[in-house]
């Protein structure tokens, strides 16, 4: 997970220098504005997305997660296909339900209440959905909240059927959702979680997406299961090695890591990992 939070040419430097390391994918985030710091820096993580497609050949590139506060869902799809294309089939596209209030204040709305976002969130991943499985015909909807009609949809997904979709988020409509229609669900745990109650909620929520998924007529091995490393696991908190990670979340069937950008101080371990660690773990899954 990279932020853009630095110059553009060193944002791109990074991600080639992650593409050396072998990692197979580097996300970025979708706000309008530094969720740390809400003075600092911060540019377009669609924009450093496009320009790293045409500057790296291998590793894959994401949005974690895209925000349906920000843009429409008909614009966003036509964003993640132009992507697609850009990079030759390497983009992976996260969907999240949005909560700031500032991501709303920033598009001249009062935030939704918890019920409409969700509403919001099932008709706008249907529509994102549809839009990147159509090809060359129009594509309408009409959901609970939100509609499109007759949509142009060429030249559709580089990828087939479709660009991977990401789900992400822990609410209850939110594993529905995954559960029904992404490729992969990702979580960070709860927030404000100890280490062990977010290792046994994500363990509760990875087991409700197979009854959710079956329920919906879905193989749950469909759904790949991802965890942003986040909150009481971070390894820079001192208290546990990527390696325990791997292994306690690795057993509760969580197949995919996401890894934030090291401080200054964590750079050889960080190093270390991706070029002694995840090749042997790859190779193991």
């Amino acid at each position: 997970m990279l932020y853009p939070d630095q110059t553009i040419p060193l944002l791109l430097e990074r991600i080639r220098w992650l593409d050396e390391l072998g990692f197979d994918q580097v996300f970025l985030p979708d706000h309008s504005g530094d969720l740390r710091d809400r003075n600092g820096q911060w540019f377009d993580s669609w924009s450093v997305l496009a320009a790293a497609a045409v500057s790296t050949r291998r590793i894959r590139l994401g949005m974690l997660v895209a925000n349906q506060i920000l843009r429409p869902p008909s614009q966003l799809a036509r964003q993640a296909i132009t992507i697609d294309h850009a990079s030759h089939g390497r983009f992976e596209l996260g969907l999240g339900a949005g909560l700031f209030a500032w991501d709303h204040h920033s598009v001249g709305e009062h935030p939704w209440s918890p019920g409409q976002r969700m509403r919001r969130f099932t008709d706008y991943v249907a529509i994102v959905d549809g839009l990147l499985y159509a090809r060359e015909e129009m594509f309408s909807y009409t959901g609970d909240e939100l509609w499109v009609s007759d949509v142009p949809t060429a030249p559709g997904s580089w990828q087939s059927p479709r660009l991977p979709l990401i789900v992400g988020g822990q609410s209850p409509t939110v594993l529905r959702v995954a559960a029904a229609t992404a490729d992969v669900w990702n979580t960070h745990g709860p927030p404000g979680a100890s280490d062990i109650q977010t290792l046994q909620a994500t363990a509760e929520q990875t087991h409700r997406i197979d009854h959710l998924a079956e329920a919906a007529g879905r193989d749950p091995a469909m759904v790949r299961r991802s965890y942003t490393i986040f909150g009481p696991w971070d390894p820079r908190w001192g208290r546990h090695s990527y390696e325990e990670i791997f292994d306690r979340f690795g057993g509760i069937g969580i197949t995919d890591f996401v890894l934030d950008w090291p401080a200054p101080s964590c750079l050889d371990e960080f190093e270390r990992v991706a070029r002694e660690v995840l090749p042997e773990r790859r190779t193991r899954g």
